[in-house]
């Protein structure tokens, strides 16, 4: 398996990658459709880099590099394994190497320098998946304790669990006890 970005992988490709995902309607992929028409309007001015791990000319996953404020990065963003490739159990070994791994790895080395860089997952749930992501890369990967908001909206989908390393994020947050409430109001 191999890294590459998105001009070796080729946007043409990538925009016809997707537009083959968004056509298999995968029911693992709900939580995602909305990308598949968004992408392609934005891939090229909302993110820094992309990155594609690919095995003998196959994509296995793609994610890009978000810049959230001057030197703190976002990886991992945008993260879509192909369907293929998707694990078929619900625990991940915590040795194996996935492709997030091979990802987040090529990007940290692409970044080389920053102030912080973080992965996010929506929703509450996912905290011990960070946690696991976060001991396959390295120890200096911390969990932070509140729930950051990465994009523009006030919903709980906003406010996410995230691993970071390096400075604390400065970026608007909910304490784990405030999101659940808000989370109880959202579901009313």
């Amino acid at each position: 398996m191999h890294i590459q970005t998105l001009q070796e992988f080729g946007e043409d490709r990538f925009l016809a990658e997707l537009e083959y995902f968004k056509r298999l309607c995968y029911p693992g992929d709900w939580r995602n459709t909305d990308w598949f028409d968004r992408l392609p309007e934005i891939y090229k001015t909302r993110f820094v880099e992309w990155f594609f791990l690919v095995e003998k000319q196959e994509l296995i996953a793609f994610a890009t590099i978000q810049e959230f404020y001057n030197g703190c990065y976002r990886l991992l963003t945008r993260t879509y394994y192909n369907p293929a490739h998707r694990r078929s159990h619900l625990y991940y070994d915590t040795n194996e190497r996935t492709p997030a791994i091979h990802l987040a790895e090529a990007q940290l080395n692409y970044l080389n320098t920053y102030d912080t860089v973080f992965i996010s997952m929506q929703d509450l749930k996912r905290r011990k998946a960070l946690n696991r992501l976060a001991s396959k890369l390295d120890s200096s990967w911390k969990l932070h304790p509140l729930m950051l908001r990465t994009c523009n909206e006030d919903s709980t989908n906003c406010f996410q669990s995230v691993i970071y390393k390096g400075q604390d994020i400065k970026l608007p947050s909910l304490s784990i006890d405030e999101w659940k409430t808000k989370k109880e109001n959202e579901c009313q």
